[in-house]
């Protein structure tokens, strides 16, 4: 009898045992991709700001007396958008490492960190293809970050 009871219990141990470590193994595996998902949302945020930026950088630096004539409509949709990213970026800045990287972290300090051009003493083409760079060099860099970041490639 005894040695039915002792089997019984060590069964119940093992069970136990391997319950508790398969378990935390499970909310483990499962804790790390949500905080994967918040890391890919949080690039794919900064990623599509950044576009945004370029994008009304690009029709402005374009428009600058050449008569190209953008929609009125589509410079207004350019326009919100380019003031909404600029502020995701900036929160994206001011947050930091939190969810992304150190290094991309870097990467948005730099961006706010370059240095302006003055509007009364650069005609605004000039303004706004300075802009359109430092955009253009910020999201290939961040891409570069997120990818490693990610573990994507």
């Amino acid at each position: 009898m005894e040695v039915i009871a002792t089997k019984i219990f060590i069964g119940i141990i093992i069970a136990v045992v391997s319950s508790f470590f398969t378990t935390k193994l499970a909310l483990k595996k499962f804790y790390s991709e949500k905080w994967w998902e918040k890391k890919e949302s949080a690039y794919a945020e900064i990623i599509n700001a950044l576009y945004d930026l370029i994008q009304y950088c690009e029709i402005k630096k374009e428009d600058y007396g050449q008569g190209t004539d953008h929609l009125p409509e589509k410079v207004r949709e350019l326009s919100v958008k380019y003031s909404e990213a600029y502020w995701k970026i900036k929160k994206a800045t001011d947050i930091g490492a939190f969810v992304i990287s150190k290094k991309a972290e870097s990467v948005l300090i730099e961006l706010r960190n370059q240095p302006q051009l003055k509007w009364e003493e650069n005609p605004s083409f000039e303004i706004f293809e300075a802009d359109y760079n430092f955009y253009k060099e910020a999201l290939e860099k961040i891409i570069i970050v997120s990818k490693k970041d990610l573990q994507i490639d």
